[in-house]
């Protein structure tokens, strides 16, 4: 079982990543940096129609089309690579959680590399282990097809890290 794009709210969805270029699947996979991290949306005003739900079913619908649409990259990535060597990296990392106790949603992003560049010498990643990685396992259904890591920075949850898991990160980069 993997994550789907509510049905609801597809059309939605589906302008809203248009808006933010993550539609166009071969400019992701020419990215020409260190690494990005697009947000799937920038405006609490972009996810409006959200607006009627609760707050754990709105950030359930948010990572879970986070999820589905990584599915979409991975999979154009594989067809994009295909004949070469392999050499790109997306995951989906969920943020806000600063703002969470006051009602804000979650900020489903998504983190893209060339592992040939290097980034993966520098990132340190924590098994899941916060409360933020237990709610994104369980607003994933605690989906086997998910690998999830904490990015802990000064001991603060930053991000929580979402990867496919026949997609993991490179070898090295997840502490023990």
């Amino acid at each position: 079982m993997t994550a789907e794009i509510d049905p609801r709210f597809r059309a939605e969805f589906d302008r809203l990543l248009a808006d933010g270029d993550l539609l166009d699947f071969d400019g992701l996979m020419s990215y020409d940096g260190y690494f990005d991290e697009l947000p799937l949306y920038a405006t609490y005003r972009q996810i409006s129609f959200l607006d009627e739900l609760p707050p754990l079913e709105r950030n359930q619908v948010l990572v879970r089309a986070a999820a589905a649409h990584l599915g979409r990259v991975l999979a154009h990535a594989e067809e994009f690579y295909a004949g070469r060597e392999f050499d790109f990296f997306c995951a989906v990392t969920v943020t806000g959680w600063d703002h969470l106790p006051e009602g804000d949603p979650l900020t489903p992003h998504f983190w893209l590399a060339n592992p040939s560049r290097g980034v993966f010498e520098h990132l340190r990643l924590r098994p899941p282990g916060s409360e933020g990685s237990n709610m994104v396992a369980h607003l994933l259904g605690h989906d086997p097809a998910y690998l999830l890591n904490d990015d802990l920075v000064d001991g603060r949850l930053e991000r929580v890290w979402v990867q496919q898991a026949d997609h993991p990160v490179p070898p090295g980069t997840v502490e023990a």
